[in-house]
């Protein structure tokens, strides 16, 4: 035996009315608070990876610098005249090639773990790290092959290197950014800065390293020295206002500290030379002063402890970030977990007190919603469809009253009385006007049909017994506006739902019916025809058939321009006849297209017409007479612009062949 399906209370509607809303908040909170603690985690992870990818990118980027200073201290002596000591740097320039190879080696596993990340800069940095981004630096190998060779200039070396060490830069940025995207980004862009500052120090230490080396530097040189000092004090002394702590601590260790006051004590003296030297002044000779006073060993010394000092800084900068980031992940955990035991607490506490007012209601509830069903279900549903069909009703015996006292239910109940009435009543109401005004409309048409075909049979015998070439010209153009005047009056009876007032016995041509349908439109002159031989259409469609081509003919017309040609042609086509009927105007726009071919497809009525601003009354009489025969009628662009309908005349409405008698019956 078949399980009985529970039954829905009105206790359990309630319930659910009130539990669905509060579930499903609860549960689109705590998937938010759960996707913001999950977030948090990756945030701190991330924190995690950056700061051990920054340490070994650092560790890279400071054995760099190094092997910079040394190769440009191997160009410099290469570049001596005397080359006693040209080979003194290349055991050390050895030394550091190696440490930035083991340097690479140790940070290539971070790249790589990173490339798989999902940040869009940091992607970018860790593909320009391995030279597969765009704007790759120049690749290492090749850059000590041309040192060792002897074909690299101290200054290309110079922007090879920085080549290099920027791209850890980018990757460095990249980091910072990730790890400070939720967190205070001013720390992240002073570190950033710091780090700028650092690789411009770096470069003015090889750039005059190298220049010592050669016994000489000269203007360019001089010039470039001069913009990398300068740049990396006043960005020095712009960030020092935003130092804070053990920054701050480290900014002044380095600052107040003998290596910092030699080195800028050593590089204004090299910036502030005089630009030609005593003995070329004396003997009148403006040649650039190449000459320096600084020794290599007290460049190397100085500039060397402040370096370091220097990186200290960044570093401890760089450490304040991601310290910073990760509080921030680990207090939005935090906040994550206690935001969803607090929703939960408070969402079950409203859940249980929903219910319980819930319960209060549910008796009267119920007996209103059977009541109420009762009526809507069956009563009102059957009363409606007699109204629709012409029937008399008396609401007073037909609609029940619901009676449930003067409070909130008891006036949901005389609502509902007074709803149901005034849809009965409205119903009623609208029946009758509408049967009332279909039976005037047609009423109307009717006598305006008979009147135009009195008038046609009369000009007929005008026409016959009339010789006057010029009078039966007029008279022929009469009884074409004449022959028009019906067809619009047949357009009335088929707007009130009745069947045409024409009607044909034998079958036509369709050749003969389209030069029918062409005559009965204003501008026929303009038409022009063209039809394949095809079975004749049967004589219970060739009114309508017709008609139904008038109407598109006259639409073409008048929506194209004066004078343009409209083509009608006909051929066979899969399933029966098509005929195709192309103007030359503006056409529709899509809107019209979609609006045209819904109402193609299924005509509403006719008072559903009347309320539009463009009623379109052509093509509503096309699609009647189209669904009235199963005729398929499409509208699309024409190739000339303007709007090409297709009909297609199934084979049901078409004759075998063209029976023996011609084509009689009557206009």
């Amino acid at each position: 035996m078949a399980a009985t399906p529970q039954r829905r209370t009105i206790r359990g509607q309630l319930a659910r009315i009130v539990l669905i809303p509060s579930v499903c908040f609860l549960v689109l909170w705590t998937a938010m608070t759960a996707a913001g603690a999950v977030q948090a985690g990756s945030m701190a992870a991330a924190v995690g990876d950056g700061r051990a990818g920054t340490a070994a990118f650092t560790r890279l980027a400071e054995d760099l610098r190094e092997e910079r200073r040394l190769t440009m201290v191997r160009l410099g002596e290469q570049d001596r005249e005397d080359q006693e000591d040209a080979a003194s740097s290349g055991e050390p320039l050895a030394r550091a090639r190696t440490a930035v190879d083991r340097a690479l080696e140790a940070a290539e596993p971070h790249a790589e773990r990173l490339r798989s990340g999902a940040d869009r800069d940091v992607l970018r940095g860790a593909a320009r790290f391995d030279g597969r981004g765009e704007g790759a630096p120049e690749d290492l190998a090749a850059l000590r092959s041309r040192v060792d060779d002897g074909a690299a200039t101290r200054a290309g070396a110079l922007e090879a290197y920085d080549g290099l060490l920027s791209a850890l830069r980018t990757l460095d940025a990249a980091l910072l950014g990730a790890a400070s995207e939720d967190a205070d980004g001013t720390a992240a862009g002073l570190a950033r800065t710091l780090a700028g500052v650092r690789e411009e120090y770096s470069r003015a230490e090889a750039l005059l390293a190298g220049a010592i080396a050669a016994g000489g530097m000269d203007y360019q040189e001089t010039a470039h020295f001069t913009y990398l000092t300068a740049s990396y004090r006043d960005a020095l002394e712009q960030a020092e206002p935003d130092l804070r702590g053990a920054a701050l601590d480290a900014y002044t260790d380095l600052t107040s500290g003998q290596d910092w006051v030699r080195t800028e004590r050593l590089s204004r003296g090299v910036v502030t030379r005089p630009p030609i030297s005593a003995d070329d002044a004396a003997l009148g000779r403006a040649a650039w002063n190449t000459g320096l006073e600084v020794g290599a060993d007290e460049w190397e010394r100085a500039a060397g402890g402040a370096g370091q000092r220097l990186s200290g800084l960044v570093r401890t900068q760089r450490a304040a970030v991601y310290d910073a980031a990760e509080t921030a992940a680990h207090t939005r955990i935090g906040l994550s977990i206690a935001g969803a035991v607090l929703t939960l607490a408070a969402g079950a506490a409203a859940i249980i007190v929903a219910g319980r007012s819930s319960r209060r209601l549910t008796e009267r509830l119920c007996r209103l919603r059977t009541e109420t069903l009762a009526v809507a279900d069956t009563r009102l549903p059957r009363i409606v469809s007699r109204v629709q069909e012409g029937a008399r009703i008396d609401l007073g015996e037909e609609l029940p009253q619901l009676s449930y006292g003067g409070d909130e239910i008891g006036e949901v109940a005389d609502a509902f009385n007074t709803a149901q009435r005034t849809a009965v009543g409205a119903a009623v109401k609208q029946a009758e006007i509408r049967a009332g005004a279909n039976r005037v409309f047609l009423g109307i048409a009717y006598r305006n049909q008979a009147l135009v075909q009195r008038q046609l049979r009369l000009l007929d015998e005008i026409e016959y017994a009339e010789e006057d070439p010029r009078t039966l010209d007029k008279l022929f153009r009469l009884d074409h506006l004449a022959t028009r005047a019906r067809r619009y009056a047949d357009n009335l009876i088929i707007l009130g739902g009745a069947p045409s007032a024409r009607r044909w016995r034998e079958p036509m041509a369709l050749v003969d019916a389209l030069r029918a349908a062409i005559s009965e439109t204003e501008d026929y002159q303009r038409v022009r025809l063209s039809c394949a031989p095809g079975p004749p259409l049967r004589g219970t469609a060739v009114a309508d058939v017709v008609h139904l081509v008038a109407e598109l003919v006259e639409n073409a017309t008048q929506f194209s321009p004066a004078g343009a040609p409209v083509d009608v042609t006909c051929g066979p086509a899969p399933g029966g006849l098509a005929v195709e009927v192309e103007d030359r105007g503006l056409g529709l726009t899509p809107e019209g297209y979609a609006v045209a071919e819904r109402t193609l497809v299924q005509a509403p009525e006719y008072d559903v017409m009347a309320l539009q601003d463009e009623p379109r009354l052509g093509l509503f009489v096309v699609a009647r007479l189209a669904a009235r025969h199963g005729i398929a009628v499409r509208l699309a662009p024409s190739a000339y612009g303007g709007a090409r309908a297709t009909v297609l005349v199934p084979s049901a409405l078409l004759e075998e062949a063209v029976p023996a008698g011609g084509h009689g019956g009557g206009r």
